[in-house]
């Protein structure tokens, strides 16, 4: 059960940094929007979550209070940064999985849209069990793309769909501009049989806001754990 709102867990995180309170809950909302609301395993939410921050401010100086300031700023890039790498964690530990996805959603006209859909694409069984099954099936994640409720702006004949390799070669290109590629199939089985893999989507050729989301393949082994666990 692991998917926002937020995963199935605990979190408290600790700092000395001199924090006002009202600062102190705002950073640790868009912290949380960016990384344990960030992540799905099976799309399963549970009524058990709880991240928190203390901060005693034991470090000195001035206390950081408005959102304006380069502290804030600072400490905002810090605790996220945490928070994601906290995340991350969550989704390796996935059950049964076999991939850790990264899945990247840029050009859109609002962040909402752009998490909207990359939430979509996490969440979608067909595209979870392609990835399992190490085939590169680009329709499933259009398809995902498609049907994300609420979102604006996306242009079909403009919507790019690649996969980045880890190992810092060249992208593999699925969809350009709402036409098939001619894939190199040997190329797409050599990304997919990494571990880790990152899934593009483009929803125009506009320069616009981004989103970030991770998630694992589903495998016959999550099946296995959850069909047998109270048994």
């Amino acid at each position: 059960m692991v998917h926002p709102n937020m995963a199935t867990l605990l979190g408290i995180m600790c700092t000395d940094a001199p924090i006002a309170p009202s600062a102190l809950s705002a950073l640790l909302t868009s912290a949380v929007d960016k990384s344990f609301n960030s992540i799905s395993i099976d799309g399963d939410t549970s009524t058990n979550d709880t991240v928190a921050i203390l901060a005693n401010g034991a470090a000195g100086g001035p206390s950081i209070s408005s959102q304006g300031t380069p502290e804030y700023q600072a400490m905002q890039e810090v605790l996220t940064t945490f928070a994601e790498d906290l995340a991350k964690l969550v989704v390796r530990d996935g059950e049964g999985a076999t991939k850790f996805v990264t899945i990247r959603v840029t050009n859109a006209s609002r962040y909402e849209d752009a998490k909207r859909v990359a939430s979509t694409i996490a969440r979608s069984p067909l595209v979870k069990t392609a990835l399992y099954g190490k085939d590169a099936n680009w329709g499933r994640i259009l398809c995902a793309t498609g049907y994300a409720e609420g979102v604006e702006g996306v242009v079909p004949s403009e919507t790019s769909v690649s996969f980045i390799p880890t190992d810092n070669s060249r992208e593999l290109k699925l969809l350009v501009n709402g036409e098939p590629q001619n894939v190199d199939e040997e190329r797409a089985a050599e990304i997919l049989e990494a571990e880790d893999l990152e899934i593009l989507v483009k929803l125009s050729n506009q320069s616009g806001k981004e989103a970030v989301y991770w998630t694992c393949d589903l495998s016959h082994e999550y099946v296995t754990i959850n069909g047998d666990y109270r048994t």
